[in-house]
């Protein structure tokens, strides 16, 4: 555990659903870190007063701005059909690309110490995931493409990642 990642990890941390192995990880970081230990302190405290502001606010998009925005949608995608379909073939294409670099990633025990801590405690509660990543370790390979079921795991834990934070070693 670094400082950064420390800073990406505590809202996990103080809403309670961290991994118990990764919260007593962080602790220790904290414990040994004045610095982390009065960024959390300090954060914790903005979430409060954020939260606090929030009840004063009202979040609605309202309807005229939510139907005009919806109208835009239609006719571009009825304009644009090809682009559209370009479009989503291409981030399809792009999602497999990245789910096969994240696995093999795994495979070569290159992950970052957050995505691999991800991968174990996602493993441990998903039996089709466990299965896979076992069976692919055993053969030390990825034979052809991954199940639909295990790219959207996979992806849902890339997209668990902070922001800009690279998956793989480098």
């Amino acid at each position: 555990m670094n400082c950064k990642e420390l800073a990406y990890l505590l809202a996990d941390y103080f809403d309670g659903s961290m991994d118990p192995r990764m919260r007593a990880e962080l602790d220790g970081h904290m414990a040994m870190c004045e610095p982390c230990m009065n960024f959390a302190k300090t954060y914790r405290m903005t979430c409060r007063k954020a939260s606090e502001l929030r009840k004063c606010i009202e979040y609605k998009i309202p309807d005229e701005v939510r139907e005009r925005l919806a109208s835009f949608l239609v006719a571009a995608t009825e304009k644009f059909p090809e682009q559209m379909e370009e479009y989503h073939l291409q981030v399809e294409r792009e999602r497999r690309e990245k789910v096969l670099a994240f696995c093999r990633a795994a495979i070569e025990a290159k992950l970052s110490s957050m995505a691999a801590l991800l991968v174990e405690s996602h493993c441990a509660n998903c039996r089709e995931c466990k299965e896979y990543f076992d069976s692919v370790l055993k053969t030390r390979g990825l034979n052809g493409p991954h199940p639909e079921e295990i790219q959207e795991h996979v992806t849902r834990l890339m997209e668990s990642l902070p922001p800009d934070e690279e998956f793989f070693l480098a």
